[in-house]
């Protein structure tokens, strides 16, 4: 090969080298086909009604008065989470499950997966449904995320279907709910 061609291949290959990590730092999260902005101070998907409260960074995630064994998200080296925090409420008559649910925290040009928990009435534990007719909000909830220790999130979406069913891998879901830091 003379050193014009090969010269032109290198380069060839090099320029489709860069494409492709290029390519690969892009986002790429759950897609919805309705997307609602909010501001960060109430959540409302159906009969249940998030009151944010607060927003705050923490080395780990434990309810807020928990009480003998409890499940908490212990502190990772290089992370800290997320969290937003506050009373829930469900007017609805079925019980609302947060399994069935996505979350996701955008920082800069990455995705980072979040979790969406309900905390029990008295605060001692998270719980897996918030009961329905729960209207006085005692129950609360936190919005999660892990980020890196050098990341802070510009916002956090919960995607969610019409029918609250969970989506399977690589459907999009009915709506987003996003939420501006």
């Amino acid at each position: 090969m003379s050193a014009g061609r090969k010269h032109i291949f290198m380069s060839l290959v090099c320029t489709l080298l860069a494409v492709g990590l290029l390519s690969g730092c892009a986002l790429s999260g759950a897609e919805a086909a309705d997307v609602a902005k909010q501001g960060a101070d109430q959540i409302v998907i159906g009969d249940v009604e998030f009151t944010v409260e607060q927003i705050e960074y923490r080395a780990k995630v434990e309810p807020p008065e928990p009480i003998g064994y409890y499940d908490y998200y212990p502190e990772e080296e290089g992370y800290h989470y997320l969290v937003l925090s506050g009373s829930a409420v469900n007017a609805g008559d079925t019980d609302f499950d947060p399994k069935n649910f996505h979350v996701e925290a955008k920082t800069g040009r990455t995705i980072r997966e979040g979790k969406l928990l309900i905390v029990t009435e008295p605060g001692a534990e998270f719980w897996d449904v918030l009961p329905a007719q729960q209207t006085s909000g005692e129950w609360g909830f936190y919005l999660i995320a892990i980020l890196k220790d050098s990341e802070e999130a510009d916002s956090i979406s919960i995607f969610y279907n019409d029918d609250f069913s969970k989506s399977e891998e690589g459907e999009a879901w009915d709506r987003e709910i996003r939420i501006t830091l």
